[in-house]
């Protein structure tokens, strides 16, 4: 497998020895199990290792500089309208520390008009909730992968490595759900993580953007260098969950399924919506009509009582305007039936 893409714009022909992708020299195959093998440099790692392995002795400068290869080389692919497609920490081998991307055998160009549904592959939580939707892979959707990897490199862990991976997690993701941010990091780097994985593809940064962004935060490292705090809720773990699957697989199968969940879900949510505004409407007018009762009620005791009070025309009274609290003990007797009066005049 040998990429020779030409830049738009220019002259200039990217291929694999620029330093920001995997060489590949050749390809062979094993005479036991017949399996394709491809023939490549030797790297000394990949990333996902190189995490567990030296998790607290890796630096904050060394961490944002592995980042800034990556969106280096991710750039360069976006640059020649290639999408990778299953971008994760296991497909970025490092010689030292310095980071290159590989397998790129999922890779398809942003003018392919294929929809495919069975071509959807990956890890789950490095798959951008729009394709968990069944929607269609574009360059965000390796920006939201890289997000992930930001996370990855910050933590010490895999992302949603407690978690099964199943439908219900391919739920949640679609609904918003994101891996918990539980330390510190370089000013700025949060910030621009959460982009990344920001649920609308359309306001996730683009690679140039990043990579502008990770050369700001690395010059700030430089000068202010961000302490590695060690805690028990982050660097890495002796056992993942055996149902935390961190190997890429088609995924179409649980991403129909997951849609159908959601849209059951969905349906229920509405309905019992439906239910609570009928019950709403109804109640209001059932009180609106009480409230009348009550008020006609309350007038006609209110004259009553006025009547009652001024009945004997010998005694000389007070016209004035008078504020009236009428409270009727409704438990006594109409003969024991008594009135409270708030009278406010000035004489």
């Amino acid at each position: 497998m040998f990429y020779h893409y030409s830049l738009n714009g220019n002259n200039l022909i990217y291929d694999s020895y620029s330093g920001l992708v995997n060489v590949y020299y050749g390809i062979t195959q094993d005479p036991i199990t017949q399996d394709f093998i491809f023939i490549m440099p030797y790297y000394n790692s990949d990333l996902t290792h190189y995490i567990t392995k030296d998790f607290y002795n890796i630096s904050w400068y060394d961490k944002i500089r592995t980042l800034h290869d990556i969106i280096k080389g991710l750039n360069k692919i976006h640059d020649v309208n290639i999408i990778h497609r299953d971008l994760h920490s296991g497909n970025i081998l490092l010689n030292g520390h310095r980071a290159k991307i590989c397998d790129l055998g999922t890779c398809k160009s942003t003018t392919e008009l294929t929809d495919n549904e069975e071509e959807i592959y990956g890890i789950i939580p490095y798959v951008a909730p729009e394709v968990l939707q069944g929607k269609k892979y574009t360059k965000a959707s390796d920006i939201y992968s890289f997000g992930m990897i930001m996370w990855e490199l910050m933590v010490g862990r895999r992302p949603f490595w407690d978690r099964n991976h199943n439908t219900e997690l391919i739920i949640e993701i679609c609904d918003g759900l994101r891996p918990p941010i539980i330390t510190n990091a370089p000013k700025g780097y949060i910030d621009l993580m959460k982009e990344c994985w920001h649920s609308d593809p359309k306001k996730r940064p683009t690679a140039v953007e990043i990579l502008k962004k990770t050369e700001e935060v690395l010059v700030n490292e430089q000068e202010y260098k961000t302490e590695i705090i060690e805690s028990s809720d982050i660097g890495p773990v002796t056992r993942n969950n055996p149902d935390a699957i961190f190997k890429s697989r088609y995924l179409s199968g649980m991403i129909k399924s997951a849609a159908s969940t959601r849209s059951l879900k969905s349906q229920s949510i509405t309905s019992k919506l439906d239910q609570f505004d009928n019950y709403r409407r109804n109640f209001n007018v059932k009180r609106k009509f009480n409230d009348n009762q009550l008020d006609n009620s309350f007038d006609n005791d209110k004259n009553i009582k006025k009547i009652k009070i001024i009945k004997d025309e010998s005694i000389d009274y007070i016209t004035k305007e008078l504020e009236f609290d009428i409270v009727t003990n409704s438990n006594q007797s109409n003969d024991d039936e008594y009135i409270t009066i708030e009278i406010d005049f000035d004489i």
